[in-house]
Order: C-alpha cells, then structure tokens, then sequence
C-alpha cells in the first residue's frame, strides 16, 4: 500500500513538473515571439540633410609660370646655352621681386619638335621649354610680384608665359571635422523642425553619410557632385553637407 502511494505521489509530481515547464515554454515563446514582432515593426525614421559654412582666408598661393627659345636642329647646343642664360636672368629677377629661392622649383628643360607640312623641305624646328613652380606663403603679396616679374622678363625678350596665381588652404582637412559636427546639428535641427508638423520626436542618429567638400569663391552657388575646389580668390567659403536618419518616435 506504500510503495502504491509513492508511485502515486511522484506520478502526481511528475505531472505538476511537466505542466509548470509546460507553460513556462508557452511563456517564453509568446515573449519571443513578442519581441521578435516588434523587431519586425518598420522603424520611424526621418533622413535630414544638413550642410554649414565657413568663410576661411587661403594661406597658400602656386604660381605657375615658364620660358622657352625656338632653335634648329643644327643650333640645339646654342639653344640650351642660351636657356642657361635665360635661367640665370629669369631666376635673378624673381630673388629682386621677393621670391626666395627655397619657393622655387625648376623643371628639367623639355624639348619638343615643332609639326611643319610634310611638303615642305625645311630644317626641323625645337622649341626648348623651363618651367618654374613657386609656393609661398605670401598671398597677398604675390599678385603684384608676378606682374613685375613678367613685365620685367619680357623687356628682356625673352618668350616668358605666366599663368593664374592659384590659393589654397592648408587646413582643410581640420575645417572639414569642424563642419561635419556643424552639418550634424544643422540637419538635427531641421529633423525637429519636420518632426513637429508630423507629432513626432526625434530620437537617436542612426546613421550618417557626409558629402563631398565643396571650396567656393564667396558667395558661389557653383557645387559639384564631385566636389569643387576654387584657386581664383584669395577669400573662400568651405561647405560641407551629411545626410542624416534620425530615430522619429
């Protein structure tokens, strides 16, 4: 009779067991399941477009600039005595105007022959080539240089070309981080602004994309999908624009 009431008993226990880890499975797939749907909802999200603007001074300027001769073929020699001549002049009117020797770069002299008509029966022609590449600091002085500088080689007569001086700024890269945190509120902003007129919040970012650096002449509207980047003037306006999805709640 004992031994048939144990029986019974871890029967009945086995049964309590087996229906307490029974609804708790139940339990805890509905949990999952519950959460996993949730997972499943679409998420709220606004997309944002900031941008911010920096109007910054170049503190670079290039100038590029060259002089050449046109000789025969049977005077090449003399040619490129006379283009080390021409160097030394050339080079001693840029040291008088303010360009310091350690802005300057001298090119390799390049020859190229000059095309005539296959018909006609003339001596080949070259023309001998030095280009020279200044970087300086001083930006708002080099304008005036290189005109002295050219009229001056060309009272020499010597054939001098004088490029645009071109400006640049060298911070770019930092200006760039400091605009990108502007862009961010900016675009920030302007999520707020939409989310109100929908009854929404704005929540956490979810993620960013920034655009590509635009380098303006003031007040330009020229921007490029590529990125533009303007030498002409001396002042330029840096913009940087992010896209940004915000959580919408």
């Amino acid at each position: 009779m004992v031994r048939s009431e144990e029986h019974v008993d871890r029967k009945s226990s086995f049964l309590v067991a087996s229906v307490i880890l029974g609804v708790a499975f139940v339990i805890g797939m509905s949990i999952f399941g519950y959460f996993f749907y949730i997972s499943k909802l679409p998420q709220k999200t606004l997309s944002v477009t900031g941008s911010a603007r920096e109007l910054v001074v170049s503190d670079v300027a290039k100038w590029g600039s060259s002089y050449s001769v046109k000789v025969p073929e049977s005077k090449l020699n003399y040619g490129f005595r006379l283009m080390k001549e021409h160097e030394k002049k050339v080079l001693d009117i840029f040291e008088k105007n303010g360009i310091n020797k350690d802005e300057i770069t001298l090119s390799a002299i390049s020859v190229s022959e000059m095309y005539v008509e296959p018909t006609q029966v003339v001596e080949r022609q070259y023309v001998l080539t030095q280009f020279i590449n200044v970087q300086t600091n001083d930006v708002d002085g080099i304008a005036q240089k290189v005109k002295n500088i050219t009229q001056e080689i060309l009272d020499l007569g010597v054939a001098f070309q004088a490029n645009p001086v071109e400006y640049y700024y060298s911070k770019l890269a930092e200006k760039r981080v400091q605009l990108l945190s502007s862009a961010v509120r900016d675009a920030r902003r302007r999520a707020e602004e939409i989310a109100k007129s929908g009854g929404l919040h704005v929540g956490k970012v979810i993620s960013a994309k920034s655009g590509v650096v635009q380098v303006l002449a003031p007040n330009s509207v020229e921007v490029s999908d590529y990125g533009t980047y303007d030498t002409s003037t001396k002042e330029k306006e840096i913009m940087v624009t992010v896209n940004v999805v915000f959580e919408a709640k």
